[in-house]
């Protein structure tokens, strides 16, 4: 992977290779006036998280996962105001999918783990906040993008969509017995 030209923000979109339609769907709603990255790596979020810490000079970041819709964008504009990290998604904790804005003063702090399967990102995902918390804090948009019984047939599969004010977030795996 080619190490990217820093600017002191950007957003950062989280894909893979077999993954060409999330992100081009993405990437249809993504209508800001911001730089955007892709970052393809192992380790899934977090491993991608830590890679832009690694390999950019980013002061602050948005992150998003490639099966996120942008609906409105105004908590890029929030965040981007704010001189803390900003958590888009409070379901199932604030950080939930890992979707939101992080610092690298906040980030560089915490010991981030090596996560080498689902089952670890999940798990670490309900700790992260508490994390993020106590190394530089957050603020939330309060977006509520829980599980719901709406399923329809996206990217070649059957994927949860769970639609809030801001983001549509469309989920493969939904409970622990799919990890």
């Amino acid at each position: 992977m080619q190490k990217y030209i820093d600017p002191i923000f950007a957003i950062v979109i989280g894909t893979r290779p077999d993954r060409k339609d999330q992100l081009n769907n993405l990437l249809k709603t993504l209508k800001v006036p911001f730089p955007v990255m892709t970052v393809d790596c192992d380790g899934y979020e977090i491993g991608k998280i830590k890679w832009v810490l690694e390999n950019t000079k980013l002061e602050s970041f948005i992150f998003l996962q490639d099966t996120v819709e942008v609906k409105d964008p105004y908590p890029f504009f929030l965040a981007l105001s704010s001189q803390t990290n900003v958590s888009f998604c409070d379901y199932p904790r604030p950080f939930g999918c890992y979707l939101g804005k992080y610092t690298r003063k906040t980030l560089e702090k915490i010991d981030l783990p090596d996560v080498q399967t689902k089952e670890q990102s999940v798990d670490y995902e309900m700790k992260f906040h508490e994390d993020i918390n106590k190394n530089g804090g957050f603020q939330t948009i309060g977006e509520d993008l829980h599980n719901v019984d709406n399923f329809v047939e996206k990217f070649g599969h059957r994927v949860m969509k769970i639609e809030g004010k801001y983001f549509i977030k469309y989920k493969t795996t939904w409970n622990r017995n799919q990890l």
